[in-house]
């Protein structure tokens, strides 16, 4: 019984703690630079730890994203296409503007863009690690 209650007991403080971690990591996610939006690429950490989700636009790479990572592409106010091999999903970013996008595997295991909330990459981002910008590594993670 006293094990139950010492559980009882922490149990608001790691509630907190959890809270505190999770603000933590959304307040990491910067405003966009003056003139511009941005995209927050997320992917749960779940699923999917064999299948790539390399992200494109207009046939460049933006990052790769492993499963349980996250990345942040300012950008241009207006229309983008972002794509995978198998996906493509346009986006309006306005400026000042954070969306989000979660890659996740649909069906045979094939990744899918899907534009989300906020509350969603709340959800999950203390599961997330940030990947660094891309640098050109000719990894497979396509």
């Amino acid at each position: 019984m006293l094990p139950a209650l010492a559980a009882a007991l922490l149990a608001p403080s790691a509630l907190a703690a959890d809270a505190a971690r999770r603000e933590t990591a959304v307040a990491a996610i910067p405003a966009p630079p003056a003139g511009m939006g941005q995209v927050v690429f997320y992917r749960s950490p779940n699923i999917g730890t064999l299948i790539g989700c390399r992200v494109h636009e207009d046939g460049e790479v933006v990052n790769r994203l492993p499963h349980g990572t996250y990345f942040i592409h300012p950008t241009t106010p207006g229309i983008h296409e972002y794509e995978l091999k198998t996906d493509l999903l346009r986006v309006e970013v306005e400026e000042g503007e954070t969306q989000y996008v979660r890659c996740r595997l649909i069906g045979a295991g094939w990744p899918d863009l899907s534009l989300r909330n906020r509350t969603d990459f709340e959800r999950l981002v203390r599961a997330l690690d940030l990947v660094p910008p891309w640098t050109g590594d000719k990894g497979t993670d396509d």
